[in-house]
């Protein structure tokens, strides 16, 4: 009998597993109405119980043992309380209506399963742990323990020995059971939240895709498009991008085409990780564009992988980053023409060497700087393939077509695209010689100075349409950076004639000044010689004047002798400082080390002894010793002579550092004199004060009495 009754129970439970796995299969639906979701779930795992309450094990008419305990446990436990209770209210009801003697213990078992079921799960989501095999076991081992106490109330005649017989059968098999069918919606859980976290990443990735500025492009090896963003679609035009056989290729410039074959090799031959690479394209209105591409293996292996592509497109940027180096280049080019004119080189030779950094910025065959020189033109540099086009040299003049000249001037400058749809000239044949031998585009820059056509560039290239609005805008500032060239130049070449003029007018005047200076030297010695022998004569005259008629003279008689004798000596004294001044000024200068105190000293001999004279250190200098010494005899003297009237008699010496450089003084408590005359202190035989308030030779105190005239 235990034997059947364990066979009976796993038939029971394997019923219900099979009925569970069953569900797993077939259920996929997602519903959007959560509520109806439940009720859907609740009816479901109420056909599933009645399902394995029809075919229990039966102990007699009325008493019946099935695996509608696990089922509602589990059901409360993974779906909540609202499927548990629909699918509870559906077994219930047809358990009473079976009847029997055990029928309260049918009902109560199902409502038990579902409390147990319910508290296990409140348990787990408060303290968020997961569901684990020895949870689910421990869940049967309780829940059915709580069954085998409920049939305890079966009839009395049927208690004992049906607690007897199916208790250990029960608590063999059904915990086990309730574990594996806890395995089951476990699994089913897990696949339901993956799936779920993959329609979640799924719908972030393409609202990301959707909503990114990059193009976004999933397709295999062969370049087969499956799926690309709005972007991509707007980029490359939706109808191709939309069809089932769309290929990336098709949007790929030839030239780029390689490089995308030959990654899509290196990607079949195992090339793992992200790739970024360029490659030019054409958009919607089939206009060339330049796109940065990162792609991505995501999945598959040889001809089935699938790859994620984004591209970028960054024409404008590439060409930004190409206008920032031309302007750099141009920059560069002008500083260096600017570091040429300070070189001080010829033209030609600046605009030789400024061509050969031009050719960076400007795609010409033949570039020549052309001259204006009258009604022709001479080329001053040309920059050409060597051994071809011998014509062109710097040396020759050719005729200027007046036209051309007058257009030039009117525009500045101009292209001509396609040389072959404008006629040439009869009296153009360079630009006809060139047409000849294959150059087919022509442009061409004044070069302005003070708004007059001094000469202009002229480039050539074999290709049409090869000079743009950049190329004439840079080319221009060339042209203008040499017609400053040229001005500098001009500036320098007018600088140097100035200076040699006067150069020249400076040795013409010191030629005059020194011819004046030796022609007045030689007249003040002859006025000078003239003027002192009657000078001495007249004073030998009033001496003998005076000592031979002293009697006759009387008082008057002799203060005119000595005003005479006075006149006479004061314009004896001016002839010689004259003499003095004019050697001094012709004396040449010879710069040697100096003891300032020595020569201070042998000046000082000549002060009185009344004179209270203090000396500070004196630094020694370099300088003429002649006319230190000059400078120091005069000073000292004014400083003696100055003072003699008033009531105290100082000197003082000073010598100072000042600024880097060593000052000298002189200072005396003598009369001064107006500041306001300061500015006529050193004119040559200027007074401050008259000869009544300070008669100079009476008051020399023994200077220069070697000076003195003699009768």
């Amino acid at each position: 009998m235990i034997l059947d009754i364990f066979e009976k129970l796993i038939y029971n439970a394997a019923l219900l597993l099979t009925l569970s796995i069953a569900y797993d299969m077939i259920i996929t639906h997602k519903f959007d109405n959560r509520a109806l979701a439940k009720v859907i779930t609740g009816i479901i795992i109420g056909i599933i119980g009645l399902a394995v309450m029809i075919g229990p094990w039966k102990l007699n008419s009325g008493t019946v043992i099935d695996a509608r305990t696990i089922l509602f446990s589990v059901a409360a436990l993974f779906f909540g309380a609202v499927p548990a209770l629909i699918g509870g209210l559906i077994a219930v009801t047809y358990r009473i209506l079976v009847g029997g003697g055990g029928v309260y213990v049918g009902v109560s078992t199902v409502i038990s399963s579902i409390f147990w079921g319910l508290l296990w799960r409140i348990y787990h989501q408060r303290r968020d742990l997961p569901y684990t095999s020895m949870g689910l076991y421990q869940l049967g081992v309780v829940n059915h323990i709580s069954m085998i106490f409920l049939m305890l109330l079966l009839p009395s005649e049927i208690r004992w020995p049906m607690i007897h017989a199916v208790a250990i059968p029960v608590l063999v098999i059904y915990p086990l059971a309730t574990v594996l069918m806890g395995q089951i919606l476990m699994r089913r859980t897990l696949r339901y939240d993956e799936k779920q976290a993959l329609e979640k990443s799924e719908q972030e990735y393409r609202l990301l895709a959707e909503s990114t500025k990059d193009m976004i492009v999933l397709h295999d090896v062969a370049g087969n498009i499956s799926y690309s963003n709005k972007m991509a679609q707007d980029f490359f035009g939706k109808a191709p991008l939309s069809g089932d056989r769309a290929k990336i290729m098709e949007y790929i410039l030839p030239e780029s085409r390689l490089v995308l074959e030959k990654y899509a090799k290196a990607r079949i031959e195992g090339l793992e990780g992200a790739r970024m690479y360029q490659a030019q394209v054409w958009d919607v209105q089939r206009q060339v564009k330049t796109v940065e591409i990162n792609s991505t293996i995501i999945s598959g292996a040889g001809q089935d992988i699938q790859m994620l592509t984004a591209m970028r497109d960054i024409t404008e940027r590439m060409s930004i980053e190409e206008q920032k180096n031309r302007y750099a280049t141009r920059l560069e080019i002008l500083r260096e023409l600017d570091r040429i004119v300070l070189e001080n080189l010829p033209f030609e030779q600046v605009c030789n060497i400024a061509m050969k950094q031009l050719q960076t910025l400007i795609p010409f065959n033949i570039l020549m700087v052309s001259s204006i020189q009258g009604g022709f033109l001479q080329m001053m540099a040309i920059s050409k393939p060597e051994l071809r086009h011998r014509y062109l040299n710097t040396k020759d003049l050719y005729p200027l077509n007046m036209d051309f000249r007058a257009q030039l001037i009117d525009t500045r400058n101009f292209v001509i695209p396609d040389a072959f749809k404008i006629p040439v000239a009869k009296n153009m044949p360079i630009r006809a010689a060139l047409i000849k031998e294959g150059m087919q585009s022509f442009m061409f820059n004044a070069i302005m100075l003070r708004n007059e056509l001094v000469g202009f560039l002229w480039f050539c290239s074999t290709k049409k349409d090869a000079f743009g609005p950049e190329h004439i805008e840079e080319a221009q500032a060339f042209a203008n950076q040499l017609a400053i060239v040229l001005h500098q130049l001009e500036l320098i070449k007018q600088v140097k004639e100035h200076t040699l003029d006067l150069e020249k007018q400076v040795d013409l005047r010191t030629d005059q000044l020194k011819r004046s200076m030796r022609e007045l030297e030689s007249f003040s010695y002859s006025v000078a010689d003239g003027l002192q022998v009657p000078l001495k004569r007249i004073s030998a005259y009033t001496k003998a004047l005076e000592e031979d008629f002293e009697a006759q003279l009387g008082d008057k008689g002799k203060d005119i002798l000595h005003a005479i004798e006075g006149q006479a000596a004061h314009l004896n004294k001016v002839i010689t400082e004259l003499l003095k001044l004019t050697r001094a000024d012709n004396q040449a200068f010879h710069r040697e080390r100096l003891n300032m105190r020595e020569i201070v000293r042998r000046q000082l001999a000549y002060v009185p002894e009344y004179f209270s004279v203090t000396v500070d250190a004196l630094l020694s200098t370099q300088g003429d010793a002649t006319l230190i010494e000059l400078v120091w005899k005069n000073l000292i003297e004014n400083a003696v002579k100055f003072s003699i009237p008033t009531s105290t008699h100082k000197i003082h010496i000073g010598c100072e550092l000042r600024d880097g450089q060593v000052v000298y003084s002189v200072q005396d408590e003598g009369v001064g004199f107006d500041p306001a005359q300061k500015d006529k202190v050193f004119e040559p035989f200027k007074r401050l004060h008259s000869a009544d308030e300070f008669e100079g030779d009476r008051h020399r105190a023994g200077f220069d009495q070697k000076d003195r005239p003699s009768a």
